[in-house]
């Protein structure tokens, strides 16, 4: 199959998941259609997750040598795993409400697609992200709550490619590069029992703007220990396709992630 082939079936498959999950928001904004009356009090959300974050995909800093292909997969996270975070800050009065997350991951994976011009090469990724996104909430209902999201989502991503050598000598290269993304997108929580709910997002961007595609897409169960805290666990996809010169950072991140909410 060629690469490119490769390239479009990936994005179809992005965009056909996030349009799912539009279509599924749409579906649940029908279903708790009745709105709650509206509440003209600050509220603020303050959320701290950790991810059990897998890698795969291709990443490139060499001139002149073809992108690594990496593939750190979730039996693989305790050895390829340095670290991989967020916390999430969310404040709304009525219907309007404004979301930042800040987010760090480090991840490592070794490869031996370069045989026989290198016996072995390490990757090193390290994200840094933050995102601000504006929202307004389309239904709000005892049972459930639906907000559209639009704003901007800043990278920084720094690689490292150390390679043993083969037949060629050894070799290593760094490279790095940021860039700003456009993003829309949903997130909601709906109630299923007394003190359990369903929480999720899915967001989309990049669009050429900054990196060629992103998807953002997590889903979880919640359970209320005090009206004001809740634990949440669920399971997360990160998806980008950056692509500047040299710079290749083309990678699929997934996993468990849980946290706690704390509201005030």
């Amino acid at each position: 199959m060629k690469a490119t082939e490769i390239e479009l079936g990936k994005t179809s498959i992005c965009f056909r998941l996030c349009a799912s999950v539009f279509a599924l928001g749409q579906f649940t904004a029908v279903a708790i259609a009745q709105d709650a009356p509206e509440r003209d009090s600050w509220k603020f959300t303050v959320a701290p997750y950790l991810w059990g974050a897998s890698l795969s995909g291709t990443a490139a800093t060499i001139p002149g040598l073809p992108p690594v292909d990496v593939d750190a997969s979730f039996s693989d996270i305790l050895d390829n795993l340095s670290f991989a975070g967020m916390i999430v800050g969310n404040a709304q009065k009525g219907r309007w409400g404004v979301t930042a997350d800040l987010q760090y991951i480090s991840l490592k994976n070794s490869t031996s697609d370069l045989q026989p011009l290198f016996n072995n090469a390490t990757v090193r990724a390290k994200n840094k992200i933050f995102s601000v996104l504006g929202e307004y909430k389309m239904v709000e209902a005892p049972t459930g709550e639906l907000w559209a999201s639009a704003g901007a989502r800043y990278w920084s991503v720094d690689t490292s490619l150390d390679l043993a050598a083969g037949d060629l000598p050894t070799a290593s290269a760094n490279g790095n590069d940021s860039w700003v993304d456009p993003v829309i997108g949903l997130r909601g929580r709906m109630d299923i029992a007394d003190r359990k709910y369903l929480t999720g997002w899915a967001y989309a961007g990049g669009f050429g703007v900054g990196s060629e595609i992103m998807a953002d897409i997590f889903g979880g169960v919640g359970y209320k220990f005090t009206p004001m805290t809740s634990g949440v666990l669920g399971y997360r996809l990160l998806m980008v396709d950056r692509r500047s010169g040299d710079f290749t950072y083309d990678v699929e991140q997934k996993g468990l992630m849980a946290g706690l909410s704390f509201q005030f």
